[in-house]
């Protein structure tokens, strides 16, 4: 039987003449957001049920930056370019996608940048070996180390680490992002994770 590899991964940071690329969320607010949306079911742009309403965004970004395809953004949505949203229905990933609208500094349109926000629906899973990762129940005191029980948890191409809330991808589906030249993933080894007490876990770069 084939060994089930699982990778932490997160969005990567990128920097052009001394600036962050981030794009800027100018379209609901987040006063808007934690106000209006709130009221029609939305809680957090990682909550696990679907948003149940239209969601409609504008993204400011400068037109000569670097577009990667999983694109650093300012409130915690995942934004994605269109060949990585093909590439998680690809592998089933479970999920819903709005279409951003991408604006420069003076707020017109950019043809060509086909981003969405990617809402995975796959949800949290048991995933943590609490004992052999050291963990105590409190977010303060975090993990020196995240082992995994892949005993206990079904193994989706991506995935939510039950109780620390850390993301886990597959790694065929690693490897086709990798083959692909995919941008905007940095990836670590679980087992060299950690969080809270023991510090912040070592670069992404797996």
């Amino acid at each position: 039987m084939k060994k089930i590899k699982y990778w932490v991964y997160r969005t990567k940071s990128y920097v052009y003449e001394k600036t962050i690329v981030q794009a800027q969320l100018i379209d609901p607010d987040s006063h808007s957001l934690s106000s209006d949306y709130s009221n029609k079911g939305f809680r957090s742009p990682r909550q696990n049920e679907p948003y149940s309403f239209d969601l409609k965004v504008v993204y400011k970004v400068r037109k000569n930056w670097l577009q990667p395809d999983n694109y650093a953004e300012s409130y915690g949505f995942n934004l994605y370019s269109k060949r990585l949203v093909d590439l998680m229905n690809e592998f089933g990933v479970k999920n819903e996608t709005f279409p951003a609208k991408m604006v420069d500094e003076d707020g017109t349109g950019l043809k060509g940048l086909n981003y969405f926000v990617f809402h995975s629906l796959e949800g949290v899973q048991n995933a943590m070996d609490e004992q052999k990762s050291g963990w105590t129940g409190d977010w303060h005191v975090g993990i020196p180390t995240l082992i995994l029980d892949y005993n206990q948890f079904e193994h989706r191409p991506i995935i939510l680490v039950d109780k620390i809330y850390v993301p886990l991808m597959r790694d065929d589906l690693k490897k086709e992002i990798e083959r692909r030249e995919i941008t905007g993933f940095g990836f670590l080894s679980p087992e060299r994770y950690k969080s809270g007490s023991y510090g912040f876990p070592p670069d992404f770069e797996d």
